[in-house]
């Protein structure tokens, strides 16, 4: 959902004080601001961090940092701009930050739902028309995106991952990774144009001895 024409101060849908506002409580001192931030971001900021890294235990740690560096960078957020793309760039610089640490890049997990009752990344791709996988037609789904992702430039997949599973606008992804919104757009196209293609393909063949029937 695009939210980039409300006021940055004005109250979250929930009624209760826009992110924007806790912030700048947060810079007056008030802890409880923290708090409320965090427990705000609980469900959706652990979820991005446990997708991009796949390990809960590494995305707790993340999320932990992550809100540290907003308390000792608060003065620097720009009150007049959106609290979650500064928080998501935060969290996105974490993760590569990890990824270089291991040495090599994981695959996020897109086979996961993109709401929590709604279809993958694999089924938008895959079109309306398309039937629902079952069984092990479902897991050679999964698996096949998984290793479509894996072949994704680590941008592409940043910018695929923050408006599909996050829910952020272009707008926002532009924000959160610092760059013009055309080349979100493009990098988003792009990596989803490549997973369909990788999707597309025709599965090798399984005679005896892996050739035809």
């Amino acid at each position: 959902m695009d939210l980039t024409g409300a006021h940055p101060l004005g109250p979250s849908p929930d009624g209760g004080p826009s992110d924007e506002a806790l912030v700048l409580r947060l810079r007056a001192g008030d802890g409880a601001a923290l708090r409320a931030l965090m427990e705000r971001y609980r469900g959706p900021l652990f979820g991005y961090l446990a997708r991009m890294l796949g390990s809960a235990e590494d995305a707790d740690d993340l999320f932990q940092e992550a809100f540290l560096r907003v308390l000792r960078h608060a003065d620097r957020f720009d009150g007049g701009r959106r609290f979650r793309p500064w928080l998501y760039a935060i969290a996105t610089n974490l993760v590569r930050n990890t990824w270089r640490a291991r040495g090599h890049r994981d695959a996020a997990s897109l086979d996961r739902p993109v709401e929590e009752d709604g279809a993958s990344l694999a089924a938008l791709l895959a079109g309306p028309a398309a039937p629902p996988a079952e069984g092990a037609a479902r897991a050679e789904a999964a698996a096949a995106v998984r290793e479509a992702v894996g072949g994704l430039p680590e941008k592409g997949r940043d910018a695929l991952v923050l408006f599909y599973f996050q829910g952020l606008s272009y707008d926002e992804v532009a924000q959160a990774l610092d760059v013009p919104l055309g080349t979100v757009k493009s990098r988003i196209h792009n990596a989803v144009a490549r997973l369909a293609q990788a999707l597309a393909a025709p599965a090798p063949p399984r005679g005896p001895g892996g050739g035809g029937a």
